[in-house]
């Protein structure tokens, strides 16, 4: 499969998102970013999936955009296709928004440029030690995106966002686990069992509280107290009425471990696709 760049593979409950363009650290050119979307799509569409992993192959997850790809672009002065990349990131950011299945980035390796921005979309990061991450956009004269403005500072604060986007540098995995961005660091030979397990405990938890708790906490990050008080009451009422709580008070009261229904199924969320312009 080394001529598919975007690997999906399923693994009981858990779907694997695999960038696979080693040669060149993982760095996006032709249709990878729009293979990517279709994965998720994929993924999120499948009732049998409870959180999917996005990782790299070989020693990177992702150095971002293929610089060459950007050279040829500024070569041919070809704002439209550059403008179509841009989208075709932001398109596979509103995706893991829209995903009623938490998401998890296995960061093996350099996540550079989109490719940090990308470890940000998701719900979770679990990292290798032997990994680092860095917004290294300003160091070729561009501008952060694949919603990299929105996330950082909320993870870290406004000034070391600020720090890390006007200086480009790259932060190791340990400063990164210390300052809120990786949730988890664990030696690289551990990486892909540790995520494995880390979306094991998701799979044990009631697929459809666990959606609801992703909708809300998304929506936190730009609704009022109120707002967000409402949304809890709403989703209580929701897992007030489904088998599961009954299940777990019940599994509570019994001393066992629960077991919790199938998610209920929920109409796909694809996200808004610009047309592909220029071949990428």
């Amino acid at each position: 499969m080394s001529d598919v760049r975007i690997i999906v593979e399923k693994d009981a409950s858990v779907g694997w998102i695999r960038i696979n363009r080693p040669e060149r650290l993982n760095a996006f050119s032709g249709t990878m970013r729009t293979d990517l979307l279709h994965a998720l799509q994929e993924l999120e569409q499948d009732p049998e999936i409870r959180s999917v992993i996005i990782t790299g192959v070989g020693r990177a997850f992702s150095t971002g955009g293929d610089i060459s790809v950007m050279a040829e672009i500024i070569e041919e002065n070809d704002r439209p296709r550059f403008e179509q990349l841009v989208r075709a990131g932001a398109d596979v950011v509103r995706q893991i928004d829209a995903m009623t299945k938490p998401v998890i980035a296995a960061i093996n390796g350099a996540a550079a440029g989109a490719g940090a921005c990308l470890t940000l979309a998701c719900d979770l990061r679990i990292a290798s030690e032997t990994a680092s991450i860095g917004f290294t956009f300003l160091r070729v004269g561009l501008h952060p995106d694949w919603g990299g403005s929105f996330f950082l500072p909320r993870l870290i604060g406004p000034a070391a966002a600020a720090e890390f986007i006007f200086t480009g540098g790259m932060i190791s995995a340990e400063r990164g686990e210390r300052l809120g961005l990786f949730n988890r660091v664990v030696p690289a030979a551990e990486l892909e069992s540790a995520a494995r397990g880390f979306a094991g405990e998701i799979a044990a938890s009631p697929a459809n509280v666990v959606a609801d708790a992703k909708r809300v906490l998304r929506r936190s990050l730009s609704s009022s107290l109120t707002q967000v008080l409402e949304l809890e009451v709403e989703s209580q009422l929701r897992a007030f009425e489904s088998p599961d709580f009954r299940e777990g008070i019940t599994a509570f009261m019994e001393k066992r471990s629960p077991k919790f229904s199938r998610p209920r199924p929920r109409a796909a969320t694809p996200a808004k696709q610009e047309p592909v312009r220029g071949g990428s």
